[in-house]
């Protein structure tokens, strides 16, 4: 297999993976070997020591730095002892992966908690909200161009036009915006950079969820150049779904109907569940934030005292 269109994400994520597959006994001795031969040359292209990693990217490269030290990438071939001496010095870090696991799980379990409380401020505060859950992402045949530097970027632009709402024009995607939530995750293997978005509109002034959902969508995809696409969970043949089976926790929430309010919470805690920590990022700049919520006490939330 050939390795050599990952980009700085897609290399970590790869590696990421093999490090948990070895550690959990789910790969074969032939095809560690041949993932060590396709994945070393372009991971350590893209190594930067300006940037951060998770505990299995840094095992990875502890662990082939203390076999292979400082010969060029390029000219490194990973035989039969150097793919067992790989495995065995990479169990020494096994601890280390499993404390990073833990830490990541009390942070979401945390995190939930936080945004359980934002979420039912807000239904509590307003008699009906107009909930929209959507994903931003990367085109897969271009996601190989964006660094993490790029989506940090994007992501930190589209978070200011949230920030924005309050003083934002008619007709804006984000006009009557009254809350918001972001989750920042990266797949598997696949490495995809991604975004899990709640928006919580006015519904006394504001509708159309899919339409809404289509003008945010739009709004990424203009933030990032064209890269950028989206998923929204407002087409009609999937909200039937959820309807069906009394899980319909997106679009027109009333405070006065607990079964709207409860599946609106559980859509809601999706961006913060502990059981997804395949999902963490395998990279990240320095003081980037992965999850983040509106304030619910602002001097310009209606009905509130001074």
């Amino acid at each position: 297999m050939s390795y050599s269109h990952l980009n700085q994400p897609l290399a970590a994520a790869n590696v990421h993976s093999l490090v948990t597959d070895i550690l959990a006994n789910t790969v074969c001795f032939n095809d560690i070997l041949n993932k060590l031969n396709g994945l070393y040359y372009p991971f350590m292209t893209h190594f930067d020591m300006e940037l951060f990693y998770s505990r299995p990217v840094l095992s990875f490269f502890s662990s082939t730095q203390a076999i292979v030290g400082d010969t060029y990438p390029e000219n490194v071939i990973w035989d039969h002892d150097k793919t067992q001496r790989f495995i065995d010095i990479l169990s020494c870090y096994r601890n280390d992966i499993e404390n990073e696991r833990q830490a990541f799980i009390y942070q979401e379990s945390h995190n939930k908690k936080q945004l359980k409380n934002y979420v039912h401020s807000l239904m509590n505060h307003y008699s009906r909200l107009l909930f929209i859950r959507i994903d931003l992402k990367y085109a897969k045949e271009t996601s190989h161009h964006v660094t993490i530097e790029d989506f940090d970027y994007h992501m930190s632009k589209f978070r200011e036009l949230i920030g924005k709402a309050k003083n934002c024009k008619p007709k804006s995607c984000f006009e009557h915006l009254q809350g918001n939530a972001w989750a920042i995750e990266q797949g598997g293997e696949e490495g995809g950079l991604h975004c899990h978005l709640l928006l919580m509109y006015d519904g006394s002034e504001r509708q159309n969820d899919w339409y809404i959902a289509k003008e945010v969508g739009e709004k990424w995809k203009e933030v990032t150049a064209g890269l950028g696409e989206y998923y929204s969970y407002h087409d009609k043949e999937r909200k039937q779904q959820y309807k069906q089976h009394d899980k319909l926790g997106i679009g027109m929430i009333h405070q006065n109907n607990p079964i709207e309010v409860e599946n609106a919470v559980a859509s809601a805690l999706y961006l913060t569940k502990p059981s997804k920590n395949e999902q963490q990022l395998k990279l990240w700049l320095p003081n980037m934030r992965t999850f983040g919520h509106g304030i619910y006490r602002t001097k310009k939330r209606r009905g509130l005292p001074e």
